[in-house]
């Protein structure tokens, strides 16, 4: 029973991390590509982005890490591409803009004393 318990809290953290990871790619879609942005195309983004960006980086870093890591944005951006229906400079916009609004809502997260401990130690 405790397996199945684990594996269902699992799967809600998955879905809420998820949701929370979205929030910024669907702020900066507004922004960039406010016709073609829902909530939904956002999450459909950051799951598949996350999925391609890993394959494509495991990949290359077989030639390089470094050109891995690149092909692999470059993945990333064009899955940004396809599923809002950009330019390859709007997905870029967007990569960075939702990097730019993330950072700021943990600054905020983090005045108001809700953190995440391990985030960025190395």
């Amino acid at each position: 029973m405790p397996s199945i318990l684990g594996s269902i809290g699992a799967i809600i953290a998955f879905i809420i991390a998820w949701i929370v990871i979205s929030i910024p790619t669907w702020l900066a879609g507004k922004v960039v590509a406010p016709r073609t942005t829902t909530f939904g195309r956002a999450m459909l983004a950051t799951l598949i982005g996350v999925i391609v960006y890993a394959i494509f980086t495991a990949l290359f870093s077989l030639i390089s890490p470094i050109i891995g890591v690149i092909i692999g944005f470059i993945a990333f951006l064009g899955v940004y591409k396809v599923v809002f229906n950009t330019g390859w400079i709007q997905a870029l916009g967007i990569a960075i803009l939702a990097i730019i609004v993330a950072i700021i809502i943990l600054f905020i997260l983090g005045l108001i004393g809700i953190t995440l401990p391990h985030f960025f130690q190395f």
